[in-house]
C-alpha cells in the first residue's frame, strides 16, 4: 500500500495552466494550485495578540454574513479575507502549541470545538461553493479550467493537520519535524490538492472514502474531517448546541462507507511486506487506521444503542477487518507474550494515542470479546491495560462518571467481562514458569485500578455482582497467586475487600470453581502458608517448597511478612464465615498455631493490633464454620487464657481488635479463668464508654457506631456466664455504674433537641443491646458453660488511617 504524504494525486493535472486573477489579494478569486500556495498555506502574517478571541470573532462574522450581499458587494470580500486569516492563524497556533506550555489549552480546545461544529463545517462548504462560483466567473475566459482553490480549501487542509495533531494529544509531530523543507512544502501542496478534491457539500464528504477517483490524500483528509466532527468535537465542547447534538441520522448513512473503506485498507495491508511497518509511510497509514477505527467504533456503538433489535452488519467479516486494523495499529512488532499482554505499552506513538485518548474506543472493543478468538482477545486486553495505565484516573467512581458515552447495565457487564478476561491472562502470567517474583510498576498500576473497580462494584452491589460466582472464582485465584508476589500487598487488600462483600453462596460456588480450574490451588495455598509460617519464625523468605520446618524463634519477620500473614488470615476469615469447605484443615490449623506462637512472643510489637484482630477473627470463623473440627488437637488454639490475653495485651484500644475480641467471646465455646474474664470486662467496658463519649474520631468514628452493639452483647455474655464472684466484681465496679449512667443518657436522647448525627445513630444502633446489658447488670445468674451463638455475622471491610481492616460484627436483628 502506498499512501505516503508525498505521492502525486491521480486526478490532479501535473501542470495546470495558470489563470490571471485581477486581484491576488482578493480571496474571492484564487488561481492555480501553485499560485495559491504562497497566499493560502504559508503562516498567516496577521499576528493577532489574541488568536482565540480573533477566531471566535471570525466565526461569528462568517455566520452573520449574507451570501447574496457577498455576491453583490465586493467590499465584503475584505471582511471574509480577515476572517479567513484569523482562522488560519488560530490553526497555526494550535499546531505550534506545546503540550506542556499553554495554560490556555482548554480555551484553545473550546474554540476549536466551535470551529468543528457541524453547522459551521456545513457553512464552510457553503462559502466554498460561493467562492468557487465567483472564481469561475472571473476565469470564464480561460481556455483550460484550472484547479480552483479558495480560502476554504486552505482552512480545510490546515484543519486536517490540526485534527491529526489534537487526536493524538500532540504526538503527531515527530515525522513532520524530521521532514526536509522541500518535502514539507510538497506535503502542504498535496494537502491543498486533497482539499480541492472534496465534494461541494459537507454531507457528501463520506463518499470520498470509497471513491475510485479520489486520491489517498483526499481520502485521508475526508477521514480527518469526519473524525473532527463526530469524535473530537463532542468531546471537546463543554456546552453543545441542541442543533449539533443529534448524530444518529448522519451516522446511519456513514457506516457503509466506513465498512467498505476498512475492508479496502485491509486488502492493501495484506500486500505490504513486513518491513513496511517500520517505514514512515506506514506510520501515516497506522494513523489513518487509528482514526478510522475510532470513528467506526463511535458510529457502530451509537447506532446499535439506538437500534437494539437490528444488529449492525458487523459479523463476521467486519469483525476480522476491525481486529486486523487494531493489530496493525497497536502491535508494531505483531507479537504478544504472556507478560506483555498484561503490561501496558511502554512508549505510545501517535496512532496508539488516538485509540487510547478518546474515551469511547476501548470500552467499545469490550463488546467484541465474546466473539473474538484467543489472539484477538489478547490484543484487546493489551489495549485495555494500556488504556487503564495511560488514560484514566485511579478512582473508579470518577472514571465511570466520565464515560458518559456509555450508560446502563449493558456497558457495565461488558466492562466486567473485559476485566475477567484480564484476570485470566494475569493468572496465566503469574503461574507461568519461571514464576515472576514481582509485578512491574506499570503492571501494578493497572491491577490496582481494576481491583478498585471491583471494590466499587461490590460496595454498591452494582449489576448484582455480589451474586457472581465467576467474580468470586477470579478473586479467589487472584488472591492465592498474588500471595507469592513480593509486591502484591496492596492488590491483595483490594481483593479481600471485594470478597468480603460477596454473598456466602457465591463464595462457596466460586471456591469450587477455582478448585476445578486450578487443581494445584491447595499446593499454592500450602506454599503461601509455608512461606508465611516460616517468615513468622525466621527472617528468610523461602525460595522453594520443603517439608522441613526451620524454627528460628530468635529472628523476627519484617513488616511485609506480617502484612502478608494478616491478609492470609483475612482471606480465611471470609471463607470460613461463608462456610466454604476447605478440605485441608491442617493447613489452617498449622498457620493459626504459628501466628499464635508469634503473637505470644512479640506481644509488645507496634504492628500487632492489626495482626491480632485478624487472628482472632480467623480463629473464631474457623471454629464456627468447620463442622467436626477438633481444635483441641492444637494445644495453642485450645488455650483460651492465652488467646484472650493476646487481645488485651494491646496498649491502645483499637476498635477492630475490640470487635474481633467481642465476637470471639460471643461465639466461643470456652471461658478462661475468672480473673481473665474480669480483665476482659474492664477492657470492653472502657471501649464502650469511649464510644459513648465520642472519643473515636476520623475513620474510627463511623466504625464505632457499627461495633458497639457487638461489644454490648459480649459484655452481656461475660456477665451472664461468669461465676458469682467474678460477676460481683464486674457489677460493683464504679466504672460499671458510670457505664449504666452513660447508657441511660444515650437512651434518653430523644428528649434533647438539635442532636448531632453521631448521637442519633448511636441511639439507634445501641438501644436494644444496651437495654439487655443493663438488665444483665441488674441481676445475677449461675455460671453456665458458654454456648456457641448462632447469630449471623456481617463482615465489614474498611480503612483506618489508610490501613485495610476486616471488621466482623453480629448482624443486627
Amino acid at each position: 500500500m502506498s499512501d505516503s504524504e508525498t505521492e502525486p494525486e491521480s486526478d490532479a493535472p501535473s501542470s495546470p495552466k495558470k489563470a490571471c486573477p485581477s486581484d491576488l489579494t482578493d480571496v474571492s478569486i484564487t488561481s492555480t494550485l501553485s499560485d495559491s500556495i504562497a497566499q493560502l498555506v504559508n503562516t498567516p502574517q496577521t499576528h493577532s495578540p489574541d488568536p482565540i478571541s480573533a477566531v471566535n470573532s471570525a466565526i461569528k462574522t462568517l455566520e452573520s454574513l449574507d451570501f447574496s450581499l457577498i455576491r453583490k458587494d465586493a467590499s465584503l470580500h475584505g471582511t471574509v479575507q480577515e476572517s479567513s486569516a484569523s482562522l488560519l492563524e488560530f490553526l497555526h497556533v494550535v499546531l505550534a502549541m506545546s503540550p506542556t506550555s499553554a495554560h490556555d489549552v482548554r480555551c484553545m480546545m473550546e474554540s476549536l470545538a466551535c470551529l468543528l461544529r457541524p453547522s459551521f463545517l456545513n457553512l464552510l462548504f457553503q462559502y466554498r461553493r460561493l467562492f468557487h462560483a465567483l472564481a469561475v466567473q472571473e476565469l470564464n475566459k480561460a481556455t483550460v479550467v484550472p484547479i480552483i482553490v479558495s480560502w476554504v480549501d486552505a482552512v480545510l487542509a490546515r484543519l486536517g493537520e490540526v485534527v491529526s495533531f489534537v487526536a493524538s494529544a500532540m504526538h503527531d509531530r515527530y515525522f513532520d519535524d524530521k521532514l526536509p523543507e522541500a518535502l514539507r512544502k510538497r506535503r502542504e501542496e498535496d494537502n491543498l490538492r486533497a482539499a480541492a478534491q472534496l465534494p461541494d457539500r459537507w454531507d457528501s464528504v463520506p463518499s470520498i472514502l470509497t471513491s475510485e477517483k479520489a486520491s489517498p490524500a483526499a481520502k485521508r483528509l475526508a477521514l480527518r474531517l469526519l473524525v473532527s466532527r463526530y469524535v473530537l468535537q463532542p468531546q471537546l465542547t463543554l456546552h453543545p448546541r441542541a442543533a449539533d447534538v443529534s448524530l444518529d441520522d448522519s451516522m446511519v448513512s456513514l457506516l457503509p462507507y466506513l465498512t467498505d473503506f476498512m475492508q479496502h485498507i485491509v486488502v492493501q495491508l495484506s500486500e505490504c511486506s513486513p518491513l513496511h511497518v517500520q517505514h514512515q509511510s506506514a506510520f501515516q497509514e497506522r494513523m489513518n487506521c487509528a482514526m478510522l477505527l475510532s470513528l467506526f467504533a463511535l458510529v457502530d456503538f451509537t447506532i446499535s444503542a439506538k437500534d437494539t433489535e437490528t444488529d449492525v452488519p458487523f459479523r463476521p467479516y467486519t469483525l476480522a477487518t476491525v481486529m486486523r486494523l487494531l493489530r496493525f495499529v497497536m502491535l508494531v512488532d505483531n507479537k504478544l507474550s504472556v507478560q506483555t499482554i498484561v503490561s501496558p505499552c511502554p512508549d505510545l506513538d501517535a496512532p496508539q494515542v488516538v485509540l487510547i485518548l478518546w474515551r469511547h474506543f476501548v470500552p467499545w472493543t469490550w463488546r467484541l470479546l465474546a466473539e473474538c478468538n484467543g489472539s484477538d482477545s489478547e490484543t484487546i486486553i493489551f489495549l485495555t491495560t494500556t488504556w487503564l495505565h495511560c488514560a484514566f484516573d485511579s478512582d473508579p467512581q470518577t472514571t465511570i462518571s466520565t464515560l458518559s458515552t456509555f450508560s446502563g447495565d449493558e456497558h457495565g457487564k461488558y466492562m466486567i467481562c473485559a476485566y475477567f478476561t484480564y484476570f485470566s491472562r494475569l493468572l496465566v502470567y503469574l503461574s507461568s514458569a519461571p514464576r515472576p517474583r514481582n509485578l512491574t510498576t506499570a503492571q501494578t498500576d493497572v491491577l490496582l485500578k481494576i481491583c478498585r473497580y471491583f471494590v466499587h462494584w461490590s460496595d454498591s452491589d452494582s449489576l448484582a455482582i455480589r451474586k457472581s460466582s465467576d467474580c468470586c472464582r477470579y478473586l479467589t485465584l487472584l488472591f492465592v497467586y498474588l500471595s507469592s508476589i513480593e509486591n502484591g500487598h496492596d492488590a491483595s487488600d483490594y481483593v479481600t475487600h471485594a470478597m468480603a462483600r460477596m454473598q456466602p453462596r457465591s463464595l462457596r460456588d466460586g471456591w469450587k470453581q477455582a478448585i476445578q480450574e486450578s487443581p494445584t490451588l491447595y499446593d499454592e495455598l500450602e506454599k503461601s502458608r509455608f512461606i508465611f509460617c516460616k517468615s513468622l519464625n525466621n527472617n528468610m523468605l523461602a525460595t522453594g517448597m520443603s517439608n522441613t520446618r526451620i524454627q528460628l524463634l530468635g529472628d523476627k519477620p519484617d513488616r511485609n511478612h506480617i502484612r502478608k500473614a494478616k491478609q492470609f488470615l483475612d482471606f480465611l476469615t471470609i471463607e470460613c464465615f461463608s462456610n466454604v469447605q476447605i478440605s485441608n484443615q491442617k493447613l489452617i490449623i498449622e498457620f493459626l498455631e504459628a501466628t499464635m506462637e508469634y503473637l505470644r512472643r512479640e506481644s509488645a510489637k507496634k504492628e500487632l493490633p492489626n495482626l491480632s484482630a485478624s487472628f482472632l477473627s480467623c480463629l473464631t470463623a474457623f471454629q464456627r464454620g468447620q463442622p467436626g473440627i477438633r481444635v483441641c488437637d492444637a494445644p495453642l488454639l485450645s488455650d483460651a487464657e492465652s488467646i484472650w490475653q493476646v487481645a488485651m495485651d494491646n496498649t491502645t484500644p483499637e476498635l477492630a481488635m475490640a470487635s474481633a475480641f467481642a465476637l470471639h467471646i460471643i461465639l466461643s465455646r470456652r471461658l478462661p479463668e475468672s480473673l481473665t474474664q474480669v480483665e476482659a470486662w474492664d477492657y470492653l467496658r472502657n471501649i464502650l464508654l469511649m464510644i459513648g463519649s465520642q472519643d473515636y474520631l476520623g475513620d474510627e468514628s463511623p466504625l464505632a457506631l457499627v461495633v458497639n452493639p457487638t461489644i454490648c452483647d459480649a459484655l452481656s455474655q461475660l456477665l451472664k456466664h461468669a461465676d458469682e464472684h467474678a460477676a460481683m466484681v464486674m457489677q460493683s465496679s464504679p466504672w460499671t455504674s458510670h457505664l449504666q449512667s452513660a447508657l441511660r443518657r444515650i437512651q434518653s436522647l430523644d428528649d434533647c433537641p438539635n442532636l448531632d448525627d453521631y448521637s442519633l445513630w448511636l441511639k439507634k444502633k445501641i438501644s436494644k443491646p444496651a437495654a439487655d446489658l443493663m438488665d444483665q447488670i441488674a441481676r445475677t445468674s449461675d455460671a453456665v458453660e458458654l454456648r456457641q451463638a448462632t447469630s449471623a455475622i456481617d463482615i465489614i471491610p474498611c480503612r483506618i488511617d489508610g490501613l485495610f481492616q476486616l471488621v466482623c460484627v453480629l448482624r443486627a436483628s
